[in-house]
């Protein structure tokens, strides 16, 4: 009997099962519905924004101007992940102040770690640019010539070198000189040279007999027989000698990623100020230096007297160069350095407590 009625319970299952096969059968060869379709996975699912900065960062071109720790924080994003980190993609790019703007303006970067005073020079001349996070503070030199020069009475006559007119080496000379009591073109030959590199050599070569000079490379000019004259940093003058700057309409329609680019500046900024061997490591490398010495001796030199606690710029800090480039350029001279100043994105970063370290 049992077994008899567990027949019955079976018999509508086993039909079930027979029609469900019969129409599987009928489908056989037609498309389903999914095909070709993959089921969804992470991978091929819709990411998350942090997922896809994650994935795809944010490519942009930044240059820097020269091979000198006036651009040591944009290095130390770069080397210690931090532009990656806020999902940026950066390529940096050696170009000079003086293309370095150029390249700004044409849109060839982005992004550029600049002397303030060609930034401004520039803005003089009507290039829509901002500059929306300094490097320095005050002017990062120490003027060096040779034994024979013992002091600043001394370089009357002489020819002392800059990289080019108007520059930051240029404006911090001729400065220095005057509050030394000395005038330029008049009781020192002030001359263009081109690069630091060109600098240090025409110092070595007897071409000139004193320049501008920043650490570590004081190391490498004192092994030729030159000596600190004066520490132009010693003279507190506000100056803005590496500043970034950015197009101006790129703070509207680019406003994230150059937010991204300056929240790494500003903690960058801050590493660099109170992290001496991992600063020192990143410098070590981009100016292939193994000079323990001279890495401390920059290392010290920045945090005590240039690097800014907080990476804003101050108007103020652009008049000393306002006022040597206006006796050239009536533009300049005109021009309100305020109007090229912004600082917004650097607040923003503060106040989110980024580059609180030290």
């Amino acid at each position: 009997m049992a077994a008899r009625l567990r027949g019955r319970r079976a018999a509508p299952l086993l039909l079930l099962a027979l029609s469900l096969l019969l129409a599987a059968c009928g489908r056989e060869g037609q498309p389903s519905a999914a095909a070709g379709r993959a089921e969804p996975t992470p991978a091929t699912s819709a990411a998350s924004p942090a997922a896809a900065t994650a994935a795809a960062p944010t490519p942009i071109v930044m240059s820097y101007s020269n091979l000198t720790p006036d651009q040591w924080a944009v290095w130390i994003a770069q080397d210690l992940g931090l532009f990656a980190r806020h999902g940026l993609d950066v390529d940096l790019r050696l170009v000079e102040s003086s293309t370095g703007v150029a390249a700004l303006i044409s849109g060839e970067t982005q992004a550029g770690a600049l002397g303030g005073s060609e930034v401004m020079s520039a803005a003089a001349e009507g290039a829509d640019l901002a500059i929306v996070a300094g490097l320095t503070k005050t002017y990062s030199f120490r003027f060096m010539a040779p034994e024979s020069i013992k002091t600043v009475e001394d370089l009357r006559g002489k020819r002392v070198g800059v990289s080019r007119f108007g520059s930051s080496s240029d404006i911090a000379t001729r400065l220095a000189l005057e509050h030394l009591g000395l005038v330029p073109n008049r009781d020192v030959d002030v001359v263009q040279v081109g690069s630091l590199t060109a600098r240090i050599q025409a110092m070595e070569t007897g071409a000139i007999q004193g320049g501008v000079v920043q650490p570590p490379d004081t190391a490498r000019v004192a092994k030729s027989g030159y000596h600190v004259l004066f520490d132009v940093s010693d003279l507190d003058l506000p100056a803005a000698t590496s500043v970034v700057a950015v197009r101006r309409a790129d703070l509207q329609s680019q406003r994230p990623t150059l937010q991204a680019l300056v929240d790494a500046i500003v903690e960058a900024s801050a590493i660099q100020r109170t992290d001496r061997e991992s600063s020192e490591a990143v410098l070590a490398r981009w100016l292939k230096l193994d000079d323990q010495a001279a890495l401390d001796e920059a290392w010290t030199f920045y945090s005590e007297k240039i690097v800014p606690t907080v990476p804003r710029v101050e108007p103020a800090q652009l008049d000393s160069a306002k006022e040597v480039l206006a006796s050239t350029s009536p533009r300049v001279a005109s021009y309100d350095p305020a109007q090229l100043v912004d600082n917004s994105l650097v607040d923003d970063a503060t106040a989110r407590g980024l580059g609180s370290k030290g």
